[in-house]
């Protein structure tokens, strides 16, 4: 799957734009829920995940493993994409 745009990470309703240090990022809103549909038996407390403006995912938190931070990225770029709710 290509990388998600700046307008898509704009436009979504599961992204919420701030800007950390100087840097425009997207964070998910509902990671709870993201995890929920992935049924990934994690407590999001702790974790931040977000959309750099070129489309690239980033996570941090839970001391999981790169594999599962991209499988979440994965998913929530395609709700993204696809302008669905979740």
């Amino acid at each position: 799957m290509a990388d998600l745009t700046h307008e898509q990470l704009q436009a979504s309703e599961h992204t919420e734009r701030r800007t950390v240090g100087g840097e425009v990022r997207y964070y998910l809103k509902d990671v709870a829920e993201h995890l929920r549909r992935m049924n990934a038996p994690f407590n999001p407390d702790g974790l931040e995940a977000w959309f750099t403006p070129d489309g690239k995912f980033h996570a941090q938190g839970l001391n999981a493993n790169a594999s599962f931070y991209g499988t979440l990225g994965a998913a929530a770029a395609v709700q993204i994409a696809a302008g669905s709710s979740l």
